[in-house]
């Protein structure tokens, strides 16, 4: 039996929902809703997820609303691959990854990105990303180092980190991609410069099957 996935395009958490489900090869049934429209805001969602926002699952009669706890309800579907690691020193290692991701790794993209994609004339532009770049190099340079001695965060196997964190590193890449961007020298692009073992374990994640189905379809006409 397929869950239902409600999403948003661009929504990184919900990205990261679709990449476990095509991950794990777990039949779905995709809602994307417009965020321009607010469907994620009718009455009808609501009743799933208060807090209207997304991505929601949604199985027979069980609602699932935040993101890793979805991935979590998703790796359980399937017995292949583990998402969420098989032995107490791996699921730790797994844990610890995404809480990195979540605790580090969003607040700095987040405080990166958003004045480069809501940019206006009368913004101090080159003043925001300065105060937010230090922290975001700071996660980067950690993801780096990880990937030195393995090719996953948490290990030699894909897990929910990496999953979780993919998006958040497209996001903040489509940032320093922004033609505000551009006078600002940020050096991210290309990524493969300055994080080379970075860069590799992105092109692993997009060699995923199933992955060209979880791109943000907006991404794809700008």
């Amino acid at each position: 039996m397929s869950v239902e996935i409600y999403w948003g395009s661009g929504s990184p958490y919900a990205w990261r929902v679709l990449l476990a489900a095509e991950a794990k090869g777990v039949p779905y049934v995709s809602h994307l809703l417009s965020f321009q429209a607010k469907e994620h805001k009718t009455p009808e969602f609501l009743k799933m997820n208060p807090r209207g926002a997304v991505p929601v699952l949604k199985d027979g009669d069980t609602v699932v609303t935040e993101s890793l706890a979805i991935m979590h309800h998703i790796d359980q579907k399937a017995a292949d691959p583990s998402l969420f690691g098989r032995t107490p020193a791996e699921r730790t290692r797994v844990l610890e990854w995404s809480s990195r991701v979540v605790y580090d790794m969003e607040d700095a993209v987040w405080n990166f990105a958003r004045p480069l994609l809501a940019a206006k004339p009368a913004d101090d532009l080159a003043q925001k990303v300065a105060e937010a770049r230090p922290k975001l190099e700071d996660v980067l340079g950690q993801l780096e180092a990880a990937l030195a001695s393995r090719p996953y965060l948490a290990g030699e196997a894909l897990s929910a980190a990496d999953l979780a964190a993919y998006p958040f590193l497209m996001f903040a890449l489509r940032a320093a991609g922004k033609e505000a961007a551009k006078p600002l020298d940020l050096g991210l692009l290309p990524l493969a410069a300055r994080y080379p073992r970075l860069a590799a374990w992105q092109g692993r994640i997009e060699a995923l099957p199933g992955y060209d189905r979880t791109y943000p379809p907006h991404w794809r006409a700008m």
